[in-house]
């Protein structure tokens, strides 16, 4: 199988996370709209369930970055920076291709950011009867994502058999016009393709490597090698509603994380496995699905890229240069005492009140901070009734995410994690319910 990559832009937030598994599901289902049920089985699932997939996709990361292998957060580092080490998210296409050679990083190559910015969205609950809001508004919250404004798009890699390279790209582009997850048909998802199916070779160079890294959310099979690092999570899949039933949700899958390495010479090019319908739901659905003469699989196949397995100590102490005694005496300043200037807190803005809402018992304004656009403040704990702001008048708020396009506020300072593990600002753990 040879290996490619795309990008594409996002031309609208996403509300589902841009993983392996998904994506090729989605191209399973461009491949029935388009080709039919009998090209889709006959090529791609009967295939796939033989072992013999005729794509493996990677996940969508932002930009060029690549995943940092687990095995380098199992590198000894210096105390004070294995916090860096362990909330590293990426390195960038050359740091990860020294990496895959034995050349281990620095804490510079490594990316902190995740280079995707989420936020929660409020949206409405419409009656079924009336097709509008009810009495109360009902206000839930969803979650969105866009693209850090230093990301401009996202790389997708593939390995596709060389027979299937036309259809692959075909499906690909299906789906451009089609929309990627949750919310599609409301705008959700929208993406275009930013190049075509590229070489990405070069991933594959170092001929002699002692293991692989995966760059796909997937799930081993029984024969995939198990001496590795990884991170496991559980997946909550859902069935699509085109065979007649409605919310069907799957079995919980544990998955691994794309990063995943493993102590072995991946020749394929990929691991993993296409888990079959039994596996994943109920006996009854199963049936229902038979009686129609469906075929339904999971595609947890995860693609391999080989890697030097990572030796030695990450980081290291500073370079220490010595002097003679007598230049180090005459160049010791004088002591001082430093006095510390307090910080302004960066989330803490002023807004000017623009409306007045109502929603549920609850009270929520429209506020709009200077040269940006209007924002909602409904988060945190707001002042008594007799207190709170006017039409017109500017107050002091907080942040309450990141979105330039969407922003949002609360009236109180967000409580950190340091805070949390002490149970509140006070250092007063709350009492707990009896």
């Amino acid at each position: 199988m040879n290996l490619y990559r795309f990008r594409l832009i996002p031309e609208s937030p996403w509300r589902t996370p841009w993983q392996s598994d998904t994506l090729a599901g989605l191209l399973c289902w461009m491949c029935a709209r388009t080709e039919g049920d009998k090209v889709l089985r006959q090529q791609i699932i009967e295939t796939a369930l033989a072992g013999r997939p005729p794509f493996v996709l990677s996940d969508a990361f932002p930009g060029d970055r690549l995943p940092v292998p687990a095995a380098v957060r199992l590198l000894d580092s210096p105390a004070d920076q294995r916090k860096t080490v362990k909330r590293a998210k990426w390195l960038s296409r050359k740091s990860f291709g020294r990496l895959q050679r034995g050349e281990l990083p620095t804490m510079s190559d490594l990316i902190h950011d995740s280079g995707i910015l989420e936020y929660t969205q409020l949206r409405n609950t419409i009656g079924r009867s009336s097709n509008t809001t009810t009495g109360g508004g009902s206000l839930f919250p969803t979650q969105e994502s866009v693209l850090d404004k230093d990301v401009n798009c996202l790389t997708i890699y593939a390995r596709v058999e060389p027979g299937f390279v036309e259809p692959f790209w075909c499906l690909v582009q299906e789906l451009a016009h089609w929309g990627f997850g949750s919310d599609r048909s409301a705008g959700k998802g929208q993406f275009r393709l930013d190049s075509q199916l590229e070489s990405a070779n070069e991933l594959d160079a170092p001929a002699d490597a002692d293991g692989y890294v995966v760059l796909s959310t997937f799930q081993p099979a029984a024969g995939d090698p198990t001496d590795g690092a990884w991170e496991a999570f559980t997946k909550y899949g859902k069935l699509g509603p085109d065979f007649g039933l409605e919310n069907v949700f799957k079995r919980p899958m544990i998955l691994l994380r794309p990063g995943a390495c493993f102590r072995s010479q991946a020749a394929r090019g990929w691991m993993g496995r296409a888990i079959p319908m039994h596996e994943l739901l109920a006996q009854d659905v199963v049936g229902h699905l038979n009686g129609r003469g469906a075929s339904v699989v999971h595609w947890a196949f995860g693609l391999c890229v080989p890697l030097n397995w990572p030796r030695g100590d990450l980081g290291g102490p500073e370079p220490v240069t010595t002097a003679p005694a007598e230049s180090v005496q005459a160049l010791q300043p004088e002591p001082k005492i430093l006095q510390r200037t307090p910080r302004a807190d960066p989330d803490k803005v002023t807004v000017k009140v623009l409306e007045r809402r109502d929603i549920g018992g609850k009270v929520h304004f429209f506020v709009q901070e200077e040269g940006k656009p209007r924002g909602v403040l409904a988060y945190g704990i707001p002042p008594p009734p007799d207190k709170l702001p006017q039409v017109g008048e500017d107050i002091a708020v907080y942040r309450n995410n990141r979105d330039h396009r969407n922003p949002q506020y609360r009236w109180d300072k967000p409580i950190s994690h340091h805070d949390q593990s002490k149970g509140g600002p006070g250092g007063q753990r709350p009492r707990g319910r009896r």
